[in-house]
């Protein structure tokens, strides 16, 4: 935070862009929170609850608050009915397709602002301008399902092409992933067509292949025979996918991709073996459906 605020930029991670006026990095949660009447939760998934929690002993109640994870909360639970327990407010769920470096630059972004409405759509015209858009939205369950389940498949997409499975295979994952996401939408409640939106596809075609996707970049090197532990990086897609395994099991939803994914980060199948995996319950129902006709 020192650093940040006598350079006035995030040298670490953002070279070069300099921060708009008004902003003061801080390492004070209290100052931090002083007078706000917003509040966003931009930390890795693991740690917005326990975020939460501090920031709402900081906070007046009835304040908004905004996740910015992509992840699960204990046992499989959404992000938004964790934080739901711990804040006195509106909670709102912000995602979509969104490298820092490009929205740093001002190159044309469109992401998903999801929550209550009127004051989804209030703070989606808030926040936006010419180069950063957020599409507002009331489902929140479509929202945060789309985005853990991109970056489980994201990871499966970068393992496909790290063992040089083709084009064809990574499209093919992506949408048996949607296929998943899906189910699990419809069973918890929430739009489908959510899944169509920035925080659906946009944010699937983001995320499953480019080499800035942390969670691609990750599977890509277990691809290449790299292990788990051997690849430092925030990896949203890892350390949800047990969570999310859970979730569609409870759900009673098939969720093959996802289980693959499971199955290769606990060493019980090779990357090859995982993404064949993915494809098997495809194959299988393809059969079952030829065999009734």
């Amino acid at each position: 935070a020192d650093a940040m605020c006598a350079q006035r930029q995030n040298a670490e991670h953002l070279t070069g862009h300099r921060f708009p006026i008004g902003i003061t990095p801080t390492s004070s949660l209290e100052e931090a929170l002083d007078g706000a009447d917003i509040v966003l939760l931009a930390a890795p998934s693991d740690a917005t609850i326990s975020l939460a929690e501090a920031a709402a002993r900081n906070t007046r109640a009835g304040t908004p608050v905004v996740i910015c994870a992509k992840g699960l909360g204990d046992r499989g639970a959404l992000l938004s009915e964790c934080v739901r327990l711990v804040w006195q407010g509106p909670v709102l769920v912000l995602s979509g397709p969104s490298f820092a470096d490009e929205v740093a630059q001002r190159l044309p972004t469109i992401v998903s602002l999801a929550g209550p409405m009127p004051l989804a759509a209030k703070l989606a015209e808030r926040f936006s301008d010419g180069s950063f858009v957020l599409c507002p939205t009331e489902d929140v369950i479509g929202v945060q399902v789309a985005a853990v389940f991109k970056n489980v498949t994201a990871t499966l997409c970068g393992v496909c092409d790290g063992v040089g499975l083709g084009a064809n295979a990574r499209a093919a994952l992506m949408s048996e992933a949607m296929r998943e996401a899906a189910e699990v939408i419809r069973k918890l409640g929430g739009q489908v067509e959510t899944l169509l939106g920035p925080a659906g596809l946009g944010d699937f075609a983001l995320t499953c292949t480019d080499a800035k996707s942390r969670n691609y970049s990750f599977g890509r090197h277990l691809g290449q025979g790299a292990t788990a532990g051997a690849v430092q990086a925030t990896r949203e897609g890892a350390a949800n996918v047990a969570s999310l395994v859970r979730l569609a099991r409870r759900l009673g939803v098939e969720a093959p991709l996802a289980a693959a994914v499971s199955d290769l980060l606990l060493g019980r199948r090779t990357p090859r073996e995982a993404v064949e995996a993915a494809f098997a319950w495809r194959r299988h129902r393809a059969t079952a459906a030829a065999r009734a006709a």
